[in-house]
Parts: structure tokens; sequence; C-alpha cells
């Protein structure tokens, strides 16, 4: 288990690609992106927005973000993708495979729209796909 190590990892490109990542998220579910399609499909009302604590949704979203660029680091180093073509594969196939699946498995059964499915996957891949890149480019 060697790429268990944060050894190699460039802490300032784990920054960078994290806040790229979330800043593609801002857009990805902002009125400007896909938040309108998603609000409808997801049943999301204005008075379930009122009750919502998107102070523990932002601290989640942050929280996770962070760890799935470091994971994304950790995986390139121990795989030895070292340029931006790499880092936009493995990330991209992470956010298909890994996110995708959890997203359709819990949003199957969850009994939740596949547009909300598909744009979560799609959110997921090119977030990482982009973090993929930026570590790369390191």
């Amino acid at each position: 288990m060697d790429w268990i190590t944060f050894d190699g990892i460039d802490w300032i490109a784990v920054l960078v690609a994290f806040v790229a990542s979330f800043a593609i998220g801002w857009w990805w579910y902002s009125p400007a992106g896909f938040w309108k399609v998603w609000r409808d499909r997801a049943g999301v009302t204005d008075d379930l927005m009122k009750d919502a604590n998107m102070g523990a949704a932002f601290g989640g979203t942050i929280v996770f973000n962070i760890l799935g660029v470091v994971l994304l680091a950790m995986l390139m180093n121990g795989l030895g993708v070292d340029d931006w073509a790499g880092g936009l594969l493995l990330g991209a196939l992470i956010g298909l495979v890994f996110r995708g699946g959890a997203h359709a498995i819990h949003n199957g059964f969850a009994v939740r729209s596949p547009a909300v499915t598909v744009i979560d996957t799609a959110h997921d891949t090119v977030a990482l796909a982009v973090a993929g890149v930026i570590l790369g480019l390191f």
C-alpha cells in the first residue's frame, strides 16, 4: 500500500485544485448553471430551502471536496500519474465511476429523477477531472 502516503503531495496544488473544484460546484448549482433544473427534478422547494442548514451543507461540501482532492493527489502519486492528461483521465474516472456510481445507487433508491443523478455525476466528473489537470500541472 505504497500509495497511502502524503509524501510527494504538492499542497499548493491541492489547494488550487480544491478552489477550482469548489468554484465549478458554485457555478454548477447556481441559477446560471443547473440549479433550476436540479431543484425542480430534486423536488427542492423554497420552503425546504428556508429550513435548510446551509452551514452544514457547505461545511460538508468543503470537507469532502478537500478529502477528494487529497485522495486524488495520493492516487496520482501512487500510480505515477505526473502530467495533466493522466490527471484529467484519473479524475474523470473517479468522478464518473465512484462518485457517479454512488449518486446512481442513492438516487435510485431515493426515487429521485434520473436528471438529478446526471447533473450530480456530470458535476463530480468535471470537478475531479479539472482537479486532476491542476494536480498534474504542478
